[in-house]
């Protein structure tokens, strides 16, 4: 496969609320990318604005990343996990906050265009509230609307890509499923708004990874993929494929079917696992399926078969290594 990327975040010390300091020591940000570069079959990273990467240190970064053989492939903007975004970003009642945040964006946009990056990440996962009654809905969406454009007209030629999720680190985040993250691109007016598919959220939001696929891509609006897996309780970012494997078979067919052409990138955190060796499983996995992915695309008869015998093919495929009895 081409375009496999992976979140440099993977390489964290795998922090969680009981045990706060992590299961790992601390590594610095030029080791991770030497680490990733070791990885067999990734081609890309994704970096964040402003820790990993800024103008200060853009000319470094691309130094760095250019000796590992590896490509930045999208930029997440930090406007979430600091206590100064507590009342929000985009949506925040405060105009210094909202300000702040398409400040950040504006700013990574350019960062990403000195790369050769086309995608910026907006995960908005302080956006949102925790209790009833305790927000304006229809102000925060408009202020998020209003937002979005601005950073969407600032420049064209970079897409706006925004990360949907049902909670974290508000209980109820705003932008919580891929139909939201469609109406918001579609009040902005603008073409490069568009989404993060983040296939552990869209499990979390009881939503068929395949499906809003093909509703995302088919209406323009599918710019980046998150490629992860859980039990559908919490956002786990365990090894792809490691859980839900035929529902990551369905997704790559319908992906392909589409004609999607983004980066497939890994979204782990694996907090008690080797990262590289996570990197590697998952990318093996997305490696075979991909190849069966492939065969259905060219098996003619398929889509003539009733469901049982569609289910009893793909087992004999990715068990038994046969499409046929």
């Amino acid at each position: 496969m081409e375009k496999i990327g992976l979140g440099i975040w993977a390489y964290g010390m795998g922090s969680d609320r009981y045990v706060g300091d992590g299961y790992k020591p601390y590594i610095p940000f030029e080791e991770r990318i030497k680490r990733a570069g070791k990885v067999e079959g990734l081609q890309g990273v994704e970096i964040c604005y402003p820790f990993d990467v800024n103008k200060e240190n853009i000319e470094e970064v691309k130094a760095l990343l250019a000796d590992n053989g590896l490509k930045p492939i999208c930029l997440i903007v930090e406007v979430v996990c600091d206590g100064e975004w507590a009342t929000g970003s985009f949506s925040s009642p405060d105009a210094d906050q909202r300000m702040k945040a398409i400040q950040l964006t504006k700013e990574a946009m350019d960062v990403a265009v000195e790369l050769g990056v086309e995608t910026v990440n907006l995960w908005l996962g302080q956006d949102g509230f925790d209790y009833v009654f305790e927000m304006d809905y229809v102000t925060a969406w408009q202020h998020l609307i209003e937002g979005i454009r601005a950073c969407a007209l600032y420049r064209k030629e970079v897409k706006i890509a925004i990360e949907y999720k049902v909670s974290e680190p508000k209980m109820k985040c705003m932008v919580n499923s891929g139909a939201k993250v469609l109406a918001l691109a579609q009040a902005t007016g603008q073409a490069n708004v568009g989404a993060v598919l983040d296939v552990g959220h869209a499990l979390n939001a009881d939503e068929n990874p395949a499906e809003i696929a093909s509703v995302l891509l088919t209406s323009g609006r599918l710019f980046h993929l998150h490629l992860n897996d859980n039990y559908r309780i919490a956002d786990d970012d365990m090894m792809f494929g490691s859980v839900r494997l035929l529902q990551s078979l369905e997704l790559f067919y319908w992906l392909k079917r589409l004609g999607y052409d983004g980066w497939y990138s890994l979204d782990l955190y694996p907090y008690r696992l080797d990262a590289t060796k996570a990197s590697e499983v998952s990318i093996e996995f997305m490696e075979g399926i991909n190849a069966v992915a492939n065969e259905l695309l060219s098996n003619d008869s398929f889509w003539g078969m009733e469901a049982a015998d569609k289910i009893a093919w793909i087992h004999r495929r990715l068990f038994w290594g046969k499409g046929e009895k």
